[in-house]
């Protein structure tokens, strides 16, 4: 769960300047539990020298406390332990993070670092890292938050444990080119489309060292071809729009193919 809570976080509070596309916070994850899209597993997709890179985060803050941490966190009330997992959460704050590449801005759809609970949010992390900014940038976040008890009245996560919440882990991973990683395809890669879920448009960026023509394909659950098309890429980042319109809602697969090399990517598309 710290895991999720990391990204939640993660680009929170910065201030931005220009950027090429701002996100707009996805109005189908309301119903959703807490998450982000992408989460942790997927990751940000790479970051490539003297490349623009922009990646757009959709998010769910968590509604209670449990969710965060834990379905049986207490804290002291007047010398009696008591389990506030349940308590909704009024707001959370950004304090400071640390380990960001200066180069690196972001936009973010609330400008005061402070978040509700059971809420939809999105960041858009953007720039143009340089020759200085190239290795893992290890994020440390710094965060606070604050819930309404019974008895009690408002109090914060410093208020008790007199320190804030620290999370690490998360990288930030700037390269010469996508060639550096052994794991991926010396070529060309693809990262994972945002929004997921979605139920109308999102994109993915397809990454190529050269111009050249790629096959993209999007395949069901049954491996049956839904879509098939012929993406002519230019070197650096492409950005290409995936329209769910004429689909139904379920679970698909989209592949990239230089005709040797496949990559692939699962995509969810909700009702309508």
């Amino acid at each position: 769960m710290k895991q999720l809570l990391l990204i939640t976080f993660l680009f929170f509070g910065i201030h931005s300047f220009s950027q090429i596309n701002p996100c707009v916070p996805d109005v189908i994850l309301q119903d959703s539990t807490f998450g982000l899209w992408p989460d942790t597993i997927e990751n940000l997709p790479l970051a490539v020298k003297d490349v623009y890179y922009e990646e757009h985060i959709q998010i769910k803050t968590p509604g209670t406390v449990g969710e965060v941490m834990g379905e049986n966190y207490q804290i002291d009330v007047f010398g009696v332990p008591v389990n506030i997992s349940q308590l909704g959460i009024s707001e959370i704050k950004l304090v400071e993070i640390n380990g960001l590449p200066d180069i690196m801005s972001t936009y973010i759809s609330n400008s005061d670092s402070i978040y509700v609970g059971d809420d939809i949010g999105c960041v858009t992390l953007f720039g143009t890292p340089s020759v200085n900014e190239l290795g893992e940038h290890n994020i440390e976040i710094l965060i606070d938050g604050t819930v309404n008890v019974p008895g009690l009245g408002s109090t914060t996560l410093y208020e008790q444990l007199n320190q804030y919440e620290v999370i690490d882990g998360y990288k930030l991973i700037v390269q010469n080119s996508v060639s550096v990683d052994n794991e991926l395809n010396n070529d060309f890669d693809i990262t994972q489309n945002t929004p997921n879920p979605f139920s109308d448009f999102s994109v993915f960026e397809l990454y190529s060292t050269n111009q050249y023509s790629y096959q993209f394909v999007i395949v069901d659950l049954m491996g049956r071809t839904i879509h098939d098309e012929q993406l002519q890429a230019l070197a650096g980042l492409n950005t290409i729009k995936i329209d769910a319109n004429s689909y139904t809602s379920g679970i698909y697969f989209y592949s990239v193919s230089d005709g040797q090399s496949v990559l692939t990517k699962k995509l969810i598309i909700t009702d309508k």
